[in-house]
């Protein structure tokens, strides 16, 4: 009795590991799908402290957003992500360069939006990680140049961060 056990031990020792391997691919892969058919957005972004941009091997900033018609959420003196609101994006374009934003309730009816985020996604700071060895170079051209994150809006309202851009290319094709 005690060899069968050990013959078949090997087989569910195997199935015990590939299982759950199996069920992170899935959803890591339903995750990737889903970042990469919804559409991209191009945020400006400006250092959280203008002094300091770079911290260690992160970059430390806020979203630059075009606030448009009176929040319906949030504070109305106050133009920026509330926490428990939603920001409700529109493309100015079709290539979803700076895109509108609005505050909206996140439970309320759906407004007209092209994509809808948490608004605590939003809030600043954000962090950008870096190569260290290349902060300083990026350092000298964030404050030369425009600086922008390339985006895509998940199903659960949150920011999937891409790429960094500078005047609009990746920031690794200008500092080198």
């Amino acid at each position: 009795m005690s060899d069968a056990i050990a013959r078949t031990n090997p087989r569910w020792t195997i199935i015990a590991v590939l299982v759950p391997l199996l069920g992170l691919a899935v959803l890591v892969g339903r995750a990737e799908v889903a970042t990469r058919s919804a559409p991209t957005w191009t945020i400006p972004i400006a250092g959280f402290d203008p002094r300091d941009l770079l911290h260690g091997q992160y970059l430390e900033y806020q979203y630059r957003l075009r606030w448009t018609a009176a929040d319906t959420c949030g504070a109305p003196d106050e133009p920026r992500p509330t926490p428990g609101c939603c920001v409700c994006l529109t493309r100015s374009g079709a290539d979803g360069v700076d895109p509108f934003a609005q505050q909206v309730a996140c439970d309320g009816p759906p407004p007209r939006c092209d994509a809808i985020v948490r608004a605590d996604a939003m809030l600043p700071p954000q962090r950008y990680f870096v190569p260290e060895s290349s902060a300083r170079a990026l350092e000298l051209e964030l404050r030369r140049r425009d600086a922008a994150l390339r985006v895509t809006v998940t199903p659960q309202r949150e920011l999937a961060v891409g790429e960094l851009l500078l005047d609009g290319r990746p920031w690794r094709e200008i500092v080198q």
